[in-house]
């Protein structure tokens, strides 16, 4: 009876060794090659196998023993996985969590109601763990992926919710009190942590889809640039920004030349090509906290915080002389696409109708010049207007 006991006892390490060890690849990706890997992990194994009987000899209590040696698990999963530190500390103690959930629950019903099956109940919770893996790879894992972005994106806060569940277990593991007092709390805690992650996963999937819903308000479904309800918003903001400290700011519309002739030519798919083209240079072209947008057609306008005239304008012909030597591939065509740029520069007596409508009057103009090329609202004169 005591060797068969063992060989469960051992068996039931085993299968809890390889169900943790797949639930965090279902959650986590390699960055190590697979025999690293391999000896991360294997290498690991070994180490908590010898410092078993070494710490079973100072410490009486298996429980606290395991606990400790699996803590040891945090070493090859610093080697082997790709994400932040807090995401892998994060899946590390939330999936030795929930097998630890199901282990002591085990264990529980063990003693309490079917006591002749010594450590069968956890062996067979065990496999049904493992078996269930797939399952949870397919209905969780983008939940918990989702978890891991939020931390990756400096919020670690998240990290400290499996840490606590991982300390309240160990708690109820230690105590070693299996009476139906004992496990009604534990089942009620284990729902309570089930139910955590569950609100935790919805929370953060509401809160992408809002903010997918708020980009998708505010950029062009074609280009991915800012559409001009965003730009409009931006320019009163720069605006108010500006009768508040006087730092200007410019804008440039920029125009395609000749562009129906393009879409005569290629098609509509071949317009939609250039106007993807186009929009990824000008953003390109741009600083960071600069903002793009598609205006209108073939028209893009560009707001350029913090610049004077002399800057607007240098940078209007760059882009001009840059768009002017590209060629543009779609299909077998080589497209040639010049540009037409209107700039203007916020003044004391400007509104922000009137700035834009400044920057699309000398874009008109530089069409009727002849087309490429960038002239600014501030050089010209009210008869050339």
């Amino acid at each position: 009876m005591l060797d068969n006991t063992l060989i469960l006892i051992n068996l039931s390490r085993v299968v809890f060794f390889i169900s943790n060890i797949l639930l965090n690849y279902s959650f986590l990706t390699p960055k190590r090659p697979v025999w690293l890997q391999m000896i991360a992990f294997g290498g690991t194994w070994f180490t908590t196998y010898l410092l078993r009987d070494f710490l079973t000899s100072i410490i009486t209590d298996p429980f606290l023993v395991g606990y400790i040696l699996s803590l040891l698990y945090l070493v090859p999963f610093a080697l082997v996985f790709k994400e932040t530190p807090h995401a892998k500390i994060f899946v590390f103690f939330m999936v030795f969590s929930l097998s630890q959930c199901n282990f002591l629950i085990c264990l529980f019903l063990e003693l309490l109601v079917f006591n002749h099956m010594v450590g069968i109940l956890i062996l067979m919770g065990l496999l049904l763990e493992l078996l269930s893996i797939k399952l949870m790879g397919r209905y969780v894992k983008a939940h918990v992926r989702n978890i891991i972005e939020v931390i990756d994106q400096q919020n670690p806060i998240f990290t400290l919710f499996p840490i606590l569940s991982f300390v309240l277990l160990a708690f109820y593991g230690v105590q070693r009190t299996y009476l139906l007092a004992t496990f009604i709390p534990l089942v009620l805690s284990t729902i309570l942590i089930f139910f955590s992650y569950y609100l935790i996963a919805i929370s953060i999937e509401q809160t992408k889809r809002r903010q997918q819903l708020e980009l998708t308000s505010r950029t062009d479904s074609l280009t991915g640039l800012y559409n001009r309800w965003h730009m409009e918003r931006r320019i009163q903001e720069e605006y108010e920004q500006y009768q508040k400290n006087g730092l200007e700011f410019a804008l440039i519309i920029v125009d395609i030349d000749l562009f129906k002739a393009i879409n005569d030519m290629n098609g509509h798919a071949g317009g939609d090509c250039l106007l993807k083209l186009v929009s990824e240079d000008l953003r390109k072209s741009v600083r960071e906290y600069d903002v793009v947008a598609r205006w209108g057609g073939d028209e893009f306008l560009l707001l350029l915080p913090a610049t004077n005239a002399e800057k607007a304008v240098g940078l209007a012909e760059r882009i001009r002389k840059d768009v002017e030597k590209r060629r543009y591939a779609y299909e077998n065509e080589t497209l040639l696409v010049t540009l037409t740029l209107g700039v203007s520069v916020i003044s004391p007596d400007d509104t922000v109708a009137s700035i834009i409508k400044k920057a699309d009057i000398v874009m008109y103009q530089g069409k009727r010049a002849g087309r490429n090329n960038v002239i600014s609202f501030e050089s010209i004169t009210n008869t050339e207007i």
